[in-house]
């Protein structure tokens, strides 16, 4: 089942799941903001590449008002649980638009993703990373919160099964697992190591990874001024 047709089906209970599948989620979702390097009353742009329901660009907004976001997404569906989110909201903008295979177009100060770019090959990942840099500001800064591949297969089993344990805790219903474990099959995860160096390679700076816990990151890099 290609990308977009997975998350078409999942629009309708995507925002549900979150806390449950993301044990971290408060402080995954909460770096990836604090590496924002703007005032809370500042005007700026953000692209939200892979932006589904508009989650992650909710937060955004919720703490920067006078944000302009655009919000990017492969799934028709997913965008238009966008659209209700921030219905009557201003400065918003949406595209149907797969960053794999297209050009990213716009200039911003700040672009972000959350639990999208692990569907990228290596090849693919170090394309969009040349994309990312493209279309940012001098200075701007790129900032990802995804999941990560382990370093090696033991480490990767311990990531599994902390996940399922965690999800299950959490009060996940063994469908909600289920469905996780059906999308995941489309996963193409990489190691951390490995996407810091292709951001580095792309010429990104100030390339850090802020925060881990067992497979969920958040990482950022710079484009030099």
């Amino acid at each position: 089942m290609r990308i977009a047709k997975i998350f078409d089906v999942a629009a309708n209970d995507y925002d549900a799941t979150r806390r449950k599948y993301i044990s971290c989620f408060d402080d995954f979702y909460g770096v990836a903001i604090e590496q924002i390097p703007f005032k809370a009353d500042e005007h700026f742009s953000v692209l939200d590449l892979g932006a589904g329901t508009g989650l992650f660009s909710e937060m955004v907004r919720s703490l920067y008002p006078n944000v302009t976001l655009t919000l990017t997404d492969i799934s028709p569906e997913m965008l238009g649980k966008a659209r209700e989110r921030f219905k009557g909201t201003t400065g918003i903008h949406y595209l149907n638009h797969d960053y794999i295979a297209q050009p990213i177009d716009g200039e911003y100060d700040v672009v972000i993703s959350a639990l999208s770019l692990h569907h990228s090959t290596e090849t693919q990942l170090d394309q969009v990373f040349s994309r990312v840099y493209s279309c940012l500001k001098p200075g701007g800064i790129f900032i990802n919160a995804d999941q990560i591949l382990g370093r090696t297969p033991r480490i990767e089993q311990m990531y599994e099964q902390a996940w399922l344990e965690q999800a299950e805790s959490s009060g996940c219903t063994p469908e909600e697992i289920k469905v996780a474990m059906k999308r995941m099959e489309s996963d193409k995860t990489l190691p951390l190591t490995l996407q810091l160096d292709l951001l580095e390679k792309t010429g990104f700076s100030t390339v850090n990874c802020w925060y881990q816990y067992y497979r969920y990151a958040v990482y950022s890099g710079v484009k030099t001024a």
